[in-house]
C-alpha cells in the first residue's frame, strides 16, 4: 500500500471548507471577545472628538444652544463650555442625570491643548473653542464584562452552529465537485487502456467541460492515429513482402532452372537487383521520415539554386517519362535562390514530381513551374489525373493515407511535408475530382 498516496479532490475540499469554517469562526471570537474594550474605548474616543469639533463648529451660532442639548441628549455625555476666564457658561450631564458640575470629576483644570484623560470608567476630552475658551467632554466607559459573557455564550451556540452547516454543505459541494472528476479519471484510464470509442461526462462547471471536449477530441486523434498506425503498418508490411517475394522467387528460379544459362540468370538478376534497390529505398525513406518527424536531423542549409535543382531533378526523371510516354512542360524561372538543405529540397521534388506522375491523366502531361514571388520562391507541379475528392485534400499527407478511391499516398507526401515543415515553407495541394492535381510549395529566399 502506497503510504505517501494524496488524498481524493472530495476529501481535500471538505477539509479545505471546513478549516475556511474555522478560520472564520477564530477571528469572530477574536474580535468579539479578545478585542471588543479596545475596539470600544477607540470607537468611544472617535465618538467623542467628532462632539468636540461639532461643538467648536458651532461655537457662536444663533442655535448653538439647541444643537449642545441635543448632542448631549443624543451621545449621553457630559459636557463643560469654560470662558477665556475660566468660568462655566454651559453644563450638561446627562450620563448620570445631575444638573450640576462635579468638580472631582475634572481632577483639576484641564490640560492645555486638550487631550484624551481618563478617570475610573470613564472617558475626557478637551479642546479651545473660538474666543479663547475651552469645551470638556466626558462620557462614561461602561464594563464590559457582563457582555462579553453573554456574548461568549451566544458565540458557543453560533460557533457550533456554523461549524455544522459548513462542514454539511461542504459534503455537498465537495461530492458536486468530485463525482464528475472521479467519472472524467475513470473513463480517462479506459482510453489509456486503448478504449478510444470512449466519451468524457460534462462536469458541474466549465473548466470540467471543456476538459471533458479536450478529452473527446484527444480520444478521437487517438482512434485515428491507431487507425493510421495499423494502416502503416499493414501497407509498410505489404510493400516488404511484394520485393521480398520477388527476391526469393527468382533466387529459385536461378537455383532450380537459370543457374546454367547465362541470358537468364543475368535477367532474373536484374530483378532480384531492381527489388533490392525498391526494398533499400522503402528502408530509406522510413528512416528519414522518422529522423525528420523526431527532430534528429539537422538541415544543412545554404544558398541553393532552385532553377538548377528543379532542372536536375527533371533530367533524372527523363527516361522514365520517356518510358511511360509523358510529356512534360516545365517553365522554370532562371537563377532563384532559396535558403535550403539542397539534399532535402531534392527529395521533395523528386517526391512531388514522382506522385504526379504516378497520377498522371489519359493526357500523359504534366507541368511544372518555377516563379518568383518577391520574398518567396513557388514551385508547382500539375498532372490532369483523378484528381483528389474535396475531403480527401488535409489527410493526403499523412502517412499512408488511403482515400476513398483506394489510392493510396505512401510515404512520399509525408516526407516531403515534414522537410518543407522544418524549413518553414508553405504549401498545399489544389485539386477537384476529374479535374487534376497541383502540388505546390513556397519557400522564403
Amino acid at each position: 500500500m502506497n503510504r505517501n498516496r494524496t488524498r481524493p479532490v472530495g476529501v481535500k475540499l471538505w477539509l479545505y471548507f471546513a478549516l475556511f469554517a474555522a478560520v472564520l469562526m477564530a477571528v469572530l471570537w477574536l474580535m468579539q471577545i479578545v478585542f471588543l474594550q479596545s475596539f470600544y474605548e477607540r470607537m468611544k474616543t472617535s465618538d467623542v472628538k467628532k462632539i468636540a469639533a461639532t461643538i467648536v463648529r458651532e461655537y457662536g451660532s444663533a442655535d448653538f444652544a439647541d444643537t449642545l442639548d441635543e448632542l448631549t441628549f443624543r451621545n449621553a455625555v457630559l459636557v463643560v463650555i469654560r470662558d477665556a476666564r475660566g468660568e462655566i457658561t454651559y453644563f450638561s450631564d446627562e450620563h448620570n442625570g445631575q444638573n450640576r458640575p462635579r468638580p472631582q470629576f475634572y481632577g483639576g483644570e484641564p490640560l492645555p491643548g486638550g487631550g484624551d484623560r481618563r478617570f475610573g470608567k470613564s472617558l475626557s476630552y478637551e479642546a479651545a473653542i473660538p474666543g479663547g475658551g475651552t469645551v470638556l467632554i466626558s462620557t462614561p466607559l461602561e464594563p464590559l464584562n457582563a457582555t462579553t459573557g453573554i456574548l461568549r455564550t451566544q458565540l458557543l451556540y453560533v460557533t457550533a452552529a456554523s461549524l455544522l452547516i459548513s462542514l454539511v454543505i461542504a459534503f455537498f459541494i465537495s461530492r458536486k465537485f468530485s463525482r464528475p472528476i472521479s467519472g472524467i479519471s475513470q473513463q480517462a484510464a479506459r482510453l489509456a487502456g486503448g478504449d478510444f470509442d470512449v466519451t468524457f461526462d460534462k462536469g458541474f462547471c466549465a473548466e470540467l467541460d471543456e476538459l471533458s471536449a479536450t478529452l473527446d477530441d484527444t480520444a478521437a486523434q487517438l482512434a485515428r492515429v491507431e487507425t493510421l498506425r495499423r494502416e502503416l503498418l499493414a501497407n509498410i508490411s505489404h510493400d516488404l513482402r511484394t520485393p521480398l517475394t520477388m527476391i526469393k522467387a527468382y533466387s529459385e528460379m536461378i537455383r532450380d532452372i537459370s543457374g546454367e544459362n547465362r541470358e537468364k540468370r543475368e535477367e532474373h538478376l536484374s530483378v532480384i537487383t531492381r527489388e533490392t534497390d525498391r526494398l533499400a529505398a522503402l528502408v530509406d525513406d522510413i528512416l528519414d521520415l522518422s529522423a525528420i518527424q523526431a527532430g534528429g536531423e539537422t538541415l544543412t542549409r545554404e544558398n541553393l539554386n532552385l532553377s538548377e535543382t528543379v532542372k536536375s531533378t527533371l533530367a533524372q526523371f527523363a527516361p522514365l517519362f520517356e518510358r511511360e510516354g509523358v510529356a512534360v512542360t516545365a517553365a522554370v524561372e532562371p537563377d532563384q535562390y532559396a535558403l535550403a538543405d539542397g539534399k532535402r529540397l531534392t527529395q521533395v521534388l523528386y517526391n512531388l514530381i514522382g506522385n504526379a506522375l504516378s497520377h498522371v491523366g489519359a493526357d500523359k502531361a504534366l507541368s511544372v513551374r518555377l516563379a518568383d514571388l518577391g520574398a518567396w520562391v513557388r514551385f508547382e507541379v500539375t498532372d490532369n489525373g483523378e484528381g483528389i475528392a474535396p475531403e480527401d485534400l488535409p489527410l493526403i499527407w499523412d502517412r499512408y493515407y488511403t482515400s476513398k478511391s483506394g489510392a493510396a499516398s505512401g510515404l512520399g507526401l509525408s516526407i516531403a511535408k515534414s522537410i518543407l515543415e522544418a524549413h518553414g515553407a508553405r504549401y498545399g495541394a489544389d485539386s477537384a475530382p476529374h479535374l487534376g492535381s497541383t502540388f505546390w510549395f513556397e519557400i522564403k529566399k
